[in-house]
């Protein structure tokens, strides 16, 4: 059979099982020189690394941060918490946690922004990801003073949600040269706050430089 009648085969017929012996052979020799170049156990490595990238995204993204328990203003949480289960085991009714009244929509220049960084308990506790305001405020244990991620109160800290660092020089909103997987990474916290939190506005003097 001619090189033009074989084409023709596979165009006329709806099925792909006739492509797929062309494209083995194509692969197959691909394979050999990874092999070769790197050895009989890179590609087995390769996968191991793939399943702990998306173990440990599914961990940092559905389980508690073990290091709460260790941050600042932990102790404190923690006896919140079993005065609350106490009340709850006597019949009697939990004391009502209060919070300042909800930020008005509105939008906010940086300077703005950096007021509502927690350290004011009658203020609400804002931040910036992506250029958009979120209102924390019902996270305040882990958000406002004293929690876990309060350096993300009061600032557009996009780049430190994409990498996941508490480091100050991650705490800003550059992101133009983030990676792929660490683009995806911010896109989930955004998702994660849209879900939970309200959305104020947006920082009028933005300079977060990444994706949209």
């Amino acid at each position: 059979m001619s090189m033009s009648s074989r084409r023709l085969s596979i165009g006329v017929e709806s099925s792909s099982f006739h492509a797929a012996p062309h494209m083995g052979d194509t692969f197959a020799p691909i394979g050999e020189v990874i092999e070769s170049a790197f050895g009989d156990g890179f590609t087995g490595i390769m996968v191991a690394l793939v399943i702990a990238y998306l173990v440990a995204g599914v961990l940092v993204f559905n389980l508690p941060n073990p290091l709460r328990y260790f941050a600042p203003g932990a102790s404190a949480r923690r006896a919140k918490e079993r005065a609350r289960k106490t009340a709850v085991a006597n019949g009697e009714t939990p004391e009502e946690e209060t919070f300042p009244d909800p930020m008005p929509p509105g939008d906010l220049t940086n300077e703005e922004l950096r007021r509502y960084d927690g350290s004011n308990p009658a203020l609400p506790i804002l931040l910036a990801a992506k250029g958009r305001i979120f209102d924390m405020t019902r996270g305040r244990d882990f958000y406002g003073k004293g929690g876990p991620y309060n350096c993300f109160a009061g600032i557009d800290c996009s780049r430190a949600l994409a990498k996941v660092s508490l480091e100050k020089k991650d705490l800003n909103a550059n992101c133009a040269d983030l990676f792929a997987s660490e683009r995806d990474v911010l896109n989930d916290w955004v998702a994660k706050f849209e879900a939970k939190y309200p959305v104020v506005g947006n920082v009028l003097d933005s300079t977060y430089d990444g994706a949209p």
